[in-house]
């Protein structure tokens, strides 16, 4: 069972004022780079989509799978479907959509929201403390429904309405910390947004910014919305 992850990056961050894609998380890590080690850990192939500052998003990820989305401007369901269909190319048996704004997740988390899925479901989705999180693990035939979906929907959140996801109880918070704003960001790594520096620059993990200090970050970060990278 092949399964790739799709990381919506394409969005335009206006509260954010930069890319988040390029966002630094964690030792010099972007937040795209970041997600991106996360899902290989856990077995997965990855595309990023990308569509805004999508020059500056390739320079800094030369070792990404990137598709752009000529057409990111249409809302988030349009990036998805872009994945989508990068994804059904790769050979995708399992499609797994997550925003770039959240990536606090662990590998432990997806790999066992892989490990849940059977031939007879069409999907799964996270939830932490009871709300509802990322990624969503979408079945080959669920990702066909959702990459035809038609009727003017432009979220993603407003299409998967349809389908028939099982909820999953899990311990990880990162599937529900959305990094979304300046103010988020600041209280979570203790400065105002920053880029991460580029690839031949990137020196040791940062000490002061750890994994224990994300699970420990308050559960109001969830409330801020979800992406709409």
């Amino acid at each position: 069972m092949k399964a790739v992850a799709i990381i919506l990056a394409a969005g335009e961050a206006r509260r954010m004022g930069h890319p988040k894609a390029l966002l630094e998380h964690e030792g010099g890590k972007s937040f795209l780079q970041s997600l991106a080690s996360t899902f290989g850990k856990a077995g997965c192939s990855i595309i990023g989509v990308i569509g805004k500052d999508a020059n500056a998003v390739r320079e800094q990820h030369p070792a990404i799978h990137l598709v752009e989305n000529d057409g990111w401007q249409d809302g988030q369901l349009s990036s998805v479907k872009a994945g989508v269909e990068a994804a059904f190319e790769d050979g995708a048996d399992v499609v797994l959509i997550h925003p770039v704004d959240m990536p606090a997740l662990r590998a432990t988390t997806l790999k066992s929201l892989i490990k849940s899925m059977g031939d007879s479901l069409e999907g799964l989705r996270p939830e932490f403390e009871g709300a509802p999180g990322f990624p969503i693990v979408l079945s080959r035939a669920s990702a066909e429904r959702l990459r035809d979906k038609d009727g003017g929907e432009t979220m993603l959140e407003g299409a998967i309405r349809g389908l028939q996801l099982r909820r999953i109880p899990v311990k990880d918070p990162g599937v529900v910390v959305n990094i979304n704003t300046p103010e988020t960001y600041e209280r979570l790594f203790g400065s105002a947004p920053k880029l991460a520096p580029p690839p031949k620059r990137r020196g040791k993990k940062s000490e002061g910014t750890t994994s224990a200090s994300m699970d420990a970050a308050p559960m109001e970060a969830a409330s801020e919305g979800l992406s709409g990278s």
